[in-house]
């Protein structure tokens, strides 16, 4: 972490955290770094047995105490007010997919599931307004209302529960999509939309969404060890550097007309959503979820078809 190169940080108990953020003007208590701790905003403090007869309080390192204050910070003096706590757990699991010496993996293993339990959890007008974007992206200019609102609902409800009914979903987004009728005996004509590597299919899009929202029960439910974890993020590290290596020629497919994909985040934030985002897609592919769920909708749309 970048900050105050003058100050020399050095390991302290609760009590020292606690003493931090008042000296900075910020209410906390020995709860609330307990809490911190419970949903992966720290690391466990470590035990410190000095006599014989009992332990010393336990102790956060060096670099944990940093953390913390920086995270204060980074909350302390958002324009709008306090950043959300979900804001600040991406920014932990950002500074763990980039460096090894901060943020552990047990630490982070909690800081997954504190970050898929948040994940959707929006208003209904805010969840509504979501979807109904994402029905006009899908939604073939002659598509009709009914069909809008077909998979408005479909969506809400898979959106609201966490459970997705592929062949529900399939049928109301491929009418959506390609809403003209079909001759009997005949295949039906299905559209793609377009993308910076070719034509996207709406199996595409439902496998993503299936495989993104099995990944977030799994961490939900700390399901996934922190040795999968580790070898997950070796496998993310070399493709996000190629990936971030390469934007910049990626920006000119099709003659620019996909530049909005891969334009550069200008916040920390914006990073941190970016590359959190980006391990997600990984590790719902390194679990096998995405060739799942794929095969899943192929089996959907081959039904649907007959």
């Amino acid at each position: 972490m970048k900050g105050d190169q003058a100050t020399t940080w050095t390991e302290g108990t609760s009590a020292d955290l606690v003493a931090d953020a008042l000296a900075m003007g910020v209410k906390a208590s020995p709860r609330m770094v307990t809490s911190w701790v419970e949903d992966g905003m720290l690391a466990n403090p470590e035990p410190r047995k000095t006599s014989a007869h009992g332990s010393d309080p336990r102790i956060f390192p060096p670099e944990q105490r940093e953390l913390f204050t920086r995270l204060l910070e980074a909350r302390e003096r958002s324009p709008l007010g306090r950043i959300p706590q979900r804001a600040l757990i991406r920014v932990v699991l950002f500074l763990w997919l980039i460096d090894d010496t901060i943020v552990p993996t047990p630490q982070a293993r909690r800081a997954w599931r504190t970050h898929a339990r948040a994940a959707g959890q929006t208003t209904a007008v805010r969840r509504g307004q979501n979807v109904r974007t994402l029905v006009e992206q899908l939604a073939h200019p002659s598509a009709t209302h009914k069909q809008r609102r077909a998979a408005q609902l479909v969506i809400e409800e898979g959106e609201r529960t966490g459970r997705i009914d592929i062949n529900r979903l399939t049928s109301v987004l491929t009418e959506l999509n390609s809403p003209w009728s079909t001759q009997p005996g005949m295949p039906r004509i299905e559209r793609a939309l377009p993308g910076p590597f070719g034509p996207i299919s709406v199996q595409h899009h439902i496998a993503m969404w299936k495989a993104r929202q099995q990944t977030f029960r799994s961490l939900r439910h700390e399901e996934i060890d922190e040795t999968e974890l580790d070898r997950v993020r070796t496998v993310y590290r070399p493709s996000w550097a190629d990936y971030q290596a390469s934007r910049p020629a990626m920006a000119t497919i099709g003659a620019g007309e996909f530049a909005a994909y891969f334009a550069e985040p200008d916040t920390m934030e914006g990073h941190a959503i970016e590359a959190v985002d980006a391990f997600v897609g990984t590790l719902a592919g390194e679990l096998g979820l995405i060739e799942s769920a794929s095969h899943a909708t192929e089996s959907a749309r081959l039904r649907l078809a007959h």
